[in-house]
C-alpha cells in the first residue's frame, strides 16, 4: 500500500468514525430551564391536601421554580409521552430550604412528607394499576434508599439526596431512570411515561417545607 492511498483510507476513515459519534449523539426530548415568565403556563396543578405555592423566581439571569408547602401537599406536572427505553435520562437541579418537621412522625404515612420529589409517572388506568418513580431529597433517610410508598407498591421511592445540604448552592442530579425503574420493580416497564412532575410537601407533620427546582431535562443518554 503506497503512502497515499494510506494517508486516504485513514481520513475516509476518521470521518465515519465522527459521522458515527455524530448519530450516537445525545437527543434531548424536553429541556425545562424556567427561564421565560410563561415557564409554568403548561404546568397542571394536582392539589391532594391543600395548595402548595409554586412559582417562577429569577436570580440574576436565572429563572427556576419555588414551592412552599405550609401544612400542605400538592404537585406540579408536565404531560408528556415517550417510550422510557428510548429517553432513559432524567437530569435536573435542586436545593432545599427547609425540611419537613417529622420528629413526632410515627407512622409511615405521617413521615411521607418531603421537600423535594421528582416523579416520573407511568399512567395506566387507575391509580392503583399506574406506576411511579418518586425521586426524594430527606433529610436523615440514607441515599440509595429504595423503598415502597405508604400510598401504595406501585409508587417507589428512591432517596437520591440526603443531608441537610448547602441552601445556596444549586445540586445536580442524574438519573437512569429506565435501570431505575427495573431495580425498583422487577421490570421493564410496560407502559409510557406520560408525565413527570415536582412535588413539596408538609401536610401529614402539619409543618413547613421549602424548595426550589430548575433545568429537568430529559434525554437520550448520558
Amino acid at each position: 500500500m503506497n503512502k497515499r492511498l494510506k494517508i486516504i483510507l485513514i481520513i475516509i476513515c476518521s470521518v465515519i468514525c465522527m459521522g458515527a459519534i455524530a448519530y450516537s449523539a445525545t437527543v434531548t426530548l424536553r429541556e425545562f430551564t424556567f427561564d421565560e415568565p410563561n415557564a409554568l403556563t403548561k404546568w397542571n396543578k394536582m392539589v391532594l391536601n391543600g395548595p402548595v405555592e409554586y412559582k417562577l423566581l429569577v436570580a440574576g439571569d436565572n429563572g427556576f421554580v419555588g414551592a412552599l408547602s405550609e401544612k400542605t401537599c400538592s404537585a406540579m406536572y408536565y404531560r408528556l409521552g415517550f417510550k422510557l427505553k428510548d429517553y432513559p435520562i432524567l437530569s435536573w437541579k435542586w436545593r432545599v430550604n427547609r425540611f419537613p418537621d417529622k420528629s413526632a412522625a410515627m407512622t409511615e404515612k405521617e413521615r411521607d412528607d418531603y421537600a423535594a420529589r421528582v416523579y416520573v409517572i407511568f399512567p395506566f388506568l387507575s391509580f392503583s394499576s399506574s406506576k411511579f418513580i418518586e425521586y426524594v431529597w430527606d433529610k436523615d433517610l440514607p441515599e440509595g434508599t429504595v423503598m415502597d410508598s405508604p400510598e401504595g407498591s406501585n409508587v417507589k421511592i428512591i432517596i437520591v439526596r440526603s443531608g441537610p445540604g448547602d441552601q445556596d448552592e444549586w445540586v445536580s442530579e442524574k438519573r437512569n431512570v429506565y435501570e431505575d425503574y427495573v431495580d425498583a420493580f422487577g421490570s421493564e416497564p410496560r407502559w409510557k411515561v406520560g408525565a413527570i412532575a415536582i412535588m413539596c410537601d408538609a401536610d401529614s407533620t402539619g409543618s413547613v417545607a421549602e424548595s426550589k427546582f430548575d433545568e429537568i431535562t430529559i434525554a437520550s443518554q448520558i
